[in-house]
């Protein structure tokens, strides 16, 4: 094969060509401290890196969840550790009304104290992260009380729905409670603790039914409560299945009285607690048989009737415990799994270095090489280059 100069000229360019892509692939790789820029370096590896990347993005994500689990947690062990020194407290108070050589006015000094008592536990419910009351469910921008001021001193607002987050791929942990179910029953016990301190209600027993039955489709009755408006209650048409159907629709369609049952007995008690309560009810139909009048008074009730919340304060104090033990275990096991994660994360970033970062000697190394390949590519060209014409013009 005839080889001409134009020939010899063409690869030495071509050459010179490879050799300053090598040289502009090694500069870019020192430069960018990364193996490749584009997909089409290296398409394996850069599959690679898109799902360390991925992974990465997913531990960050598990971390964010896990800080704000920690948080949320955090906050409501707070909340239940002050609402049990509240009901330790509430109960010492308790223990000493009870005793019946107390006088009016010590049990007068206690009932302040544990209205203040009371008044701090709705707050403590009212607990905050950031905007998100803790104990409203799902409902987060609603406070989980209003305060009624009735017998049932407050209304739950919120929901119970559980709030979740996810701390890993396997990993939902429940993060929250309902102040339903934490705070009502304690607030409404220190309610009626401090009426029963403060005085006694008014309040009417009926003489003994056979059944609940006995009041179906029954007629009317007419009940004036503390002296206000009087009330005709209908039980025309009415058809009970229970005595917490009968006690429930009496509630509703009486305002100021508590409604119970015992021993097939209807208890209508004045919300007010002192002498200004009054219940009269008017048996227009003869359906308890007689009409009745109560009043209240300004006396507390007799330490036997106080010492009655003990057993209901002991058990909100074992409640909250079991409530703590839990968030605690919660909180315990949220330490482990961020020490996974820390420990994963520092792995996929160990794996995506080794996949994708240069290893700078080396490429300072065969970059200098490319160089010498280089100038020696030049040097053998120089040689190459036949004299032209131009050269012999004078």
């Amino acid at each position: 094969m005839r080889v001409t100069n134009s020939m010899m000229v063409q690869n030495m360019l071509d050459h010179l060509k490879n050799n300053m892509g090598d040289l502009n692939n090694l500069n870019e790789q020192l430069s960018s401290g990364k193996l490749f820029q584009m997909p089409s370096d290296a398409p394996i590896k850069v599959s690679d890196s898109m799902n360390y990347k991925s992974q990465l993005n997913r531990n960050d994500q598990y971390q964010r969840n896990l800080n704000q689990a920690e948080n949320w947690l955090n906050t409501t062990e707070s909340s239940l550790k002050s609402a049990t020194k509240v009901v330790q407290r509430a109960r010492e108070l308790s223990i000493y009304a009870s005793n019946d050589s107390v006088t009016s006015n010590d049990r007068e000094k206690i009932a302040g104290e544990i209205k203040e008592l009371r008044d701090e536990l709705v707050d403590i419910s009212r607990a905050e992260l950031g905007d998100s009351y803790i104990f409203s469910g799902q409902k987060t921008n609603v406070q989980p009380f209003s305060v009624t001021g009735n017998s049932d001193y407050v209304k739950y607002q919120g929901d119970k729905e559980i709030i979740e987050r996810r701390l890993n791929e396997n990993v939902e942990m429940d993060i929250n409670l309902n102040a339903q179910d934490v705070f009502e029953d304690e607030i409404n016990t220190l309610n009626n603790l401090y009426n029963q301190l403060s005085g006694q209600a008014a309040e009417v027993e009926t003489s003994e039914f056979t059944d609940f039955n006995d009041l179906d489709n029954s007629g009317t009755f007419d009940i004036q409560v503390d002296n206000g408006a009087v009330q005709t209650v209908d039980l025309s048409g009415e058809d009970f299945d229970s005595w917490n159907e009968v006690t429930s629709f009496l509630e509703n369609e009486i305002d100021g009285v508590t409604v119970e049952e015992n021993d097939n007995r209807l208890i209508f008690r004045s919300e007010e607690y002192s002498e200004d309560s009054a219940i009269e009810i008017t048996d227009t139909d003869g359906i308890f048989g007689e009409n009745y009048e109560a009043a209240g008074s300004g006396d507390s009730y007799s330490g036997e009737e106080i010492s009655a919340s003990l057993t209901k304060l002991d058990n909100s104090i074992n409640k909250y415990a079991e409530l703590r033990a839990e968030i605690g275990g919660k909180l315990k096991r949220t330490d482990n799994l961020r020490s996974r994660l820390e420990a994963g994360e520092v792995h996929l970033k160990k794996l995506k270095s080794q996949n994708e970062d240069a290893d700078l000697a080396e490429v300072i190394t065969n970059l200098k090489m490319e160089e010498n390949v280089y100038r020696a590519s030049l040097a053998s060209g120089a040689r190459i280059m036949q004299q032209s014409l131009v050269d012999f013009i004078r």
